[in-house]
């Protein structure tokens, strides 16, 4: 076969490649996303309700009618978004803490049992790993890092035990497949990095949230009966409101541990754990920082804009993430009673992230900045800085409310935990 033939059987193969391509990303709307930049002035089809216009004339008057509408808030994001959660039961921990890990590597490391009763539901047990920075380094506070693989794949540590629970096929990629996750999702996707969060000052609890709420439609109904409530409930909660749930009790946990108390909680989760954490600190002011990275709809964006994953998709694809009544505005998102900014505004006077990047319009970065605008009063009714960045582009961390974007698409990259790690120093300090 002569060169020439070669080459042009060569080139032939490189524009079918191309246009196979092209034809995935037209048929895929996630994939179609990734050839869209975010709008970095976005504006609405409409302005959002302002949640503040008629609190009260003076700033006490303000502060008290926003902590009276509060639960009302809460009440419609559960009813229509998310379900009602858990009532929290009993926590306690089972037996002593065994160490794990080589005596090389950094920190102290501890597996922990934890045992969650929930009311009239059965007794349900946590592995809680903890890893605290080297003596003499003063603690700042405790990040909460819930992982859908399991302790041994997060922590990136054989010495833990595989996980027990239900774990999604891509945990166990391996060969080509594996190689492809971090560069295509970045390193840090499905771990923390463990030394810069120890360098900073801060302790790990990480925890395979599969131990209470697998994430798996086939498996949801089960996971609420043990948790004693009726999965056929039309207010019945969704694997996110569980997750949050699960934040709350694994504070629980380590309040009752001396060495945690009043220490700094920071809950960190991306994508669909993104809308977790910020639903975590929406119903518990003891998260102190929160940082939900590309949590898109049901998160931190805003419905109805036509840009970013819309109702109908995500109940379709994972319809047991929330409540079944979220569905039902699949075709009039504009309609909910509540939307993204009332979640955020929620978490106020604790500190809130929200990440991005500029290719992942799938999760609606221009929703989510403008969600963070329309939350933003929120913080000064406590006297607190809330946005304080005029730009989504150019991340503040000195606001109490602060967005994050950088260059690429969905994942998490050193550059994302660097500004994590900035943005949590900017609200702890050293005990």
């Amino acid at each position: 076969m002569s060169w020439s033939v070669l080459l042009r059987r060569l080139l032939l193969l490189v524009i079918l490649v191309i246009f196979g391509f092209a034809g995935f990303v037209a048929a895929c709307t996630p994939a179609r996303h990734l050839l869209v930049t975010a709008d970095s002035s976005p504006s609405g089809p409409e302005p959002e309700p302002d949640l503040f216009a008629e609190l009260g004339v003076t700033e006490e008057q303000r502060l008290a009618a926003w902590e009276a509408l509060r639960p009302r808030l809460q009440a419609e994001l559960d009813a229509t978004i998310y379900g009602r959660a858990p009532a929290p039961g009993r926590v306690r921990q089972i037996g002593q803490d065994s160490a794990f890990g080589s005596p090389d590597l950094p920190g102290e490391r501890r597996l922990r049992q934890i045992e969650i009763r929930p009311e009239g539901g059965d007794a349900l047990t946590l592995d809680l790993a903890l890893i605290t920075p080297a003596n003499g380094v003063e603690l700042r506070g405790v990040f909460l890092l819930p992982y859908e693989c399991g302790l041994r794949s997060a922590l990136r540590d054989e010495s833990l035990p595989e996980p027990a629970g239900f774990t999604p096929g891509y945990c166990n990629a391996e060969g080509f497949l594996a190689d492809l996750i971090g560069p295509m999702f970045g390193e840090w996707v499905g771990g923390p990095p463990v030394e810069w969060i120890l360098e900073r000052g801060y302790a790990v609890a990480s925890w395979h949230e599969s131990d209470i709420a697998p994430d798996n439609p086939a498996l949801h109904h089960e996971a609420l009966s043990r948790l004693g409530l009726d999965p056929e409930a039309p207010d019945r909660p969704g694997s996110v409101s569980l997750w949050a749930w699960n934040i709350s009790r694994v504070i629980d946990a380590l309040e009752q541990d001396g060495e945690f108390a009043d220490v700094p909680m920071l809950t960190l989760g991306h994508s669909r754990r993104g809308k977790a954490v910020l639903l975590a600190a929406a119903r518990d002011r003891r998260v102190s920082v929160t940082i939900a990275h590309q949590a898109g709809t049901a998160g931190g964006a805003l419905h109805g804009d036509g840009v970013g994953e819309p109702i109908a998709a995500i109940t379709d694809s994972y319809p047991h993430w929330f409540t079944p009544a979220y569905a039902g505005y699949s075709q009039n998102e504009r309609a909910l009673p509540v939307d993204q900014h009332a979640l955020i505004a929620l978490a106020a006077p604790n500190a809130v992230l929200l990440g991005n990047a500029w290719r992942d319009t799938w999760a609606d970065p221009s929703g989510a900045w403008r969600a963070a605008q329309a939350a933003s009063n929120a913080w000064t009714l406590y006297g607190e800085s809330g946005l304080v960045q005029q730009q989504m582009r150019t991340m503040n961390a000195n606001g109490h409310l602060a967005m994050h974007i950088r260059p690429g698409t969905h994942g998490v990259t050193g550059e994302d935990w660097c500004t994590f790690l900035d943005f949590a120093d900017a609200h702890t300090a050293p005990r």
